[in-house]
């Protein structure tokens, strides 16, 4: 009888146990299985963005909402733009979100209809310059096109943009193609914006000095790295990533101001009705702490107003050269065409 009395009096203190712990399904679960409750779909995601951080991020998204399946095409954004240019000449594109470095290119999209406008309860957090176009698209993380140097190979460490162009700098200052590379052209379009600050006369002058040419921004952070190249022109995450990793790099974010290479996050209108609700979560999703926290330790800087990776700026602290999205749209056709004329062959 006491050993009955005593198992009892066990089994009622586990279930006590149990019940203030949250064993099983507590408040916390059950309010996120209220969440994603029928979130499912399938997606393809077009993207510039390197494949092992998305792949990272869709399976961090995937711990959430297992019932979305995301699959990606990744390539340069110049790559990326004729492939979806190819598919809609012939009818559509499979692409149901887009991701990557030419915010003209989706602003003509949208100008067409074919964007699905969508801004997110939680895009309060973030500040209303890198929301675009009333719901177009937004940014998740912020990147910017920066000078990486090799503190190894270097005398004389860059500060601003002209610095590259000196004697030390002659066959070991590289850049990415702009046809190639969406943040290089970006730069192209921003830095020809302000002719008194770096304008045409930069890329002449880099070309006198016997610029190198690259396809990708990860080819140029390899290099830097290596010390083949003294410097490079390249996205600021990627050159902290190589320094985070024992590399000799160094970040010079120019004085006169670097470029915010806008790289939003849209979601397509001809995505099915089924699959809407599984769009809309994973931009939610990206501006989550959980999602925010992941990208700073990708290296990004973050887009909301948490710590980012150790040594970096924030945001506010930036100089940067001012983006216009008006201008960006109006001129990117021409000075793709001047930047053709000029050194067309310079990069082959």
């Amino acid at each position: 009888m006491k050993f009955w009395k005593k198992a009892a009096a066990w089994i009622l203190a586990a279930v006590m146990v149990c019940s203030a712990a949250g064993c099983g399904k507590g408040s916390d679960a059950s309010s996120q299985d209220n969440e994603t409750a029928g979130i499912s779909g399938n997606l393809m995601l077009y993207t510039s963005e390197p494949e092992e951080l998305v792949s990272d991020m869709i399976a961090k998204f995937n711990e959430t909402y297992p019932d979305v399946q995301i699959e990606i095409f990744r390539s340069g954004t110049g790559k990326v733009t004729a492939k979806m240019d190819a598919e809609l000449e012939t009818g559509s594109t499979p692409a149901n979100l887009i991701w990557f470095a030419d915010i003209g290119y989706m602003k003509n999209l949208d100008d067409k209809g074919m964007i699905l406008h969508y801004t997110p309860e939680n895009a309060s957090a973030v500040d209303p310059q890198y929301l675009y176009n009333d719901g177009m698209g937004l940014e998740v993380r912020l990147i910017y096109n920066i000078i990486a140097y090799n503190t190894n190979e270097v005398e004389n460490a860059p500060k601003d943009w002209f610095d590259v162009t000196t004697p030390e700098y002659t066959g070991s200052f590289a850049i990415a193609d702009p046809n190639y590379s969406g943040g290089s052209f970006t730069a192209l379009v921003t830095h020809t914006q302000y002719p008194d600050v770096v304008g045409w006369d930069w890329y002449q002058s880099i070309m006198d000095n016997d610029c190198k040419f690259e396809e990708s921004n990860g080819n140029l952070t390899t290099k830097v790295s290596s010390g083949e190249y003294k410097a490079v022109e390249v996205v600021d995450f990627q050159a902290r990533t190589a320094k985070a990793e024992g590399s000799p790099v160094e970040v010079c974010y120019p004085s006169s101001g670097a470029v915010l290479v806008p790289t939003p996050l849209c979601i397509m209108n001809n995505i099915p009705e089924e699959s809407v609700g599984a769009a809309k979560a994973f931009v939610d999703w990206c501006l989550t702490e959980e999602a925010q926290k992941m990208l700073v330790s990708q290296q990004y800087i973050p887009v909301t107003d948490i710590e980012g990776p150790e040594g970096a700026p924030k945001s506010t602290e930036i100089k940067t050269l001012a983006f216009d999205l008006d201008y960006f749209t109006a001129n990117s056709a021409q000075v793709r065409e001047e930047y053709t004329e000029r050194f067309g062959g310079a990069q082959q």
